[in-house]
């Protein structure tokens, strides 16, 4: 399966599924299990609300768990009894070069394949490869045809908290 995600600020994207970013923590079991991730033997519920602004998203755990939970949300709706190989392709953060490596690093671990419970079910998956791509790419890729005799052109893309060119 090759899966997309936009790792926004505000809110995680993907073809089918778009929650804001924030977690919660538990060390115990919630009241109930609706959009909570079990992983490293804590307890997430995503959608929270969403975080705070930070400058690295590598700086904590926080985005890999939520990248869990969106893949868990995919493939919930494309299972077939087996569980898949993942290729990510994520949208990159603002500064796509400077962090370009450091973000592919973060998504693909050394731990394969990995193992979680969203919602109760458990996941066994092995992710294949990260592929990274600046913001808007693939909107520009999807139709080559409306760039083909522009002399320039200018992609916005209006976030939850940024704005960018």
């Amino acid at each position: 399966m090759i899966i997309g995600i936009d790792h926004g600020y505000y809110a995680m994207k993907t073809k089918q599924v778009c929650f804001p970013t924030g977690l919660m923590r538990y060390t115990y079991e919630p009241y109930t299990m609706q959009n909570v991730l079990q992983y490293g033997g804590a307890y997430y519920v995503c959608g929270t609300g969403r975080q705070t602004l930070v400058k690295d998203k590598t700086a904590n755990d926080n985005y890999y768990l939520l990248t869990l939970a969106a893949l868990a949300q995919e493939i919930r709706n494309e299972k077939e009894g087996e569980q898949p190989r993942l290729f990510l392709q994520p949208d990159s953060l603002t500064g796509f070069g400077r962090e370009k490596q450091r973000f592919k690093e973060y998504l693909f671990r050394k731990e394969q394949p990995v193992r979680f419970f969203y919602e109760g079910e458990r996941y066994e998956i092995q992710i294949e490869d990260v592929k990274l791509f600046p913001q808007g790419y693939s909107a520009l890729a999807l139709y080559p045809e409306y760039l083909k005799d522009e002399p320039s052109v200018l992609l916005v893309d209006i976030g939850g908290w940024t704005v960018d060119l």
